[in-house]
């Protein structure tokens, strides 16, 4: 299932040239986004056939941002995780939460859900 907002947030990244790497800890990432999908909106994907340590460990999210020819400072993460914020923080990037703030208060920017950011919120983190 495809939470709501979501397709807006990558269809706004995909018309403004941004890569999209999909860093997850399933090893299973590829098929799921193939049954919903939405394989073909990742230039590549880091799971856990990748690496070999979980968050927190940032490892996932610097591989991504090495298979994306992103310095670490330029990388922004989207996470529902305290452990996914946690190794956001420490690999340097810039967190963004979904989900409760008082869960992911670690996080620079958070939002309840993907339907909370905006095309402008968007615009300007890119452009940062």
């Amino acid at each position: 299932e495809i939470l709501p907002g979501v397709m807006d947030v990558l269809n706004f990244l995909k018309e403004n040239n941004q890569p999209i790497i999909l860093g997850s800890a399933s090893k299973n990432a590829r098929p799921i986004l193939e049954k919903v999908n939405i394989l073909n909106y990742f230039d590549d994907i880091v799971d856990g056939n990748d690496v070999s340590n979980a968050k927190p460990d940032p490892e996932v999210f610097i591989v991504g941002a090495k298979k994306a020819n992103q310095t670490n400072e330029n990388s922004i993460v989207f996470e529902d995780s305290v452990a996914g914020i946690e190794a956001a923080n420490v690999a340097g990037m810039t967190s963004i939460g979904i989900g409760e703030d008082s869960v992911l208060n670690e996080a620079k920017y958070n939002f309840k859900n993907f339907t909370e950011i905006s095309e402008d919120f968007l615009f300007e983190l890119i452009n940062q």
